[in-house]
């Protein structure tokens, strides 16, 4: 049996030590939802990402989250990221193999993709994302990347025709807009893409 004679009584007032832990309980259950918030965040290379209009606006709203895991230029661009390049595109010419049931493919224009545009005249995406310098040819790249992004299945808030409209409005206006009145002009439409390129 156990001596009891060290407890105190039943209805003796807690000791400052009982109030303390008591203090420090209900304090970490308070902070357990941001711990929980911070453990739910997406690793690996992935970002939580938005559509350009929610982007544009910079609402802080309770959207269901997209998580984008989109490569940047410099990735499409290096030789060794060839092979994973999305159909329909392709980065080099391909020469035809019988045996592997390959058919020979040459280098996708920037213009098959990116219709009406003239700047980037009998250029490839390839050459478009090794363009470098500022405005437009800044855009012109994470144009590139997003889309290939986008048919690789890493940027699920965009479509190719919405990154096509983003194109075509800054190549004729200089500025893209998001949402009525919102005008980006290229650091701002460049950011954005990039949000959806965390690697």
């Amino acid at each position: 049996m156990s001596d009891d004679s060290s407890l105190p009584p039943p209805d003796s007032k807690p000791s400052e030590a009982n109030a303390t832990r008591r203090r420090f309980l209900r304090g970490g259950a308070a902070a357990a939802p941001v711990l929980m918030t911070l453990a739910s965040r997406p690793v690996l290379g992935a970002q939580v990402c938005q559509t350009a209009s929610a982007f544009g606006s910079m609402g802080s709203g309770r959207a269901a989250q997209v998580v984008c895991s989109g490569r940047t230029p410099d990735y499409w661009a290096n030789e060794q990221s060839f092979p994973s390049w999305p159909a329909p595109y392709t980065a080099a010419a391909v020469k035809a193999d019988p045996l592997a049931g390959r058919d020979a493919r040459t280098p996708t224009l920037f213009q098959s993709c990116f219709a009406g545009s003239t700047q980037y005249h009998n250029k490839t995406l390839l050459d478009v994302l090794h363009t470098g310098g500022g405005s437009p040819n800044d855009v012109a790249r994470h144009c590139v990347a997003a889309m290939l992004n986008v048919a690789a299945g890493l940027a699920p808030v965009l479509t190719i025709p919405k990154i096509c409209g983003m194109w075509q409005d800054f190549s004729t206006r200089g500025y893209y807009e998001p949402t009525a009145g919102v005008r980006w002009d290229n650091s701002r439409l460049v950011a954005y893409l990039r949000s959806t390129m965390p690697n």
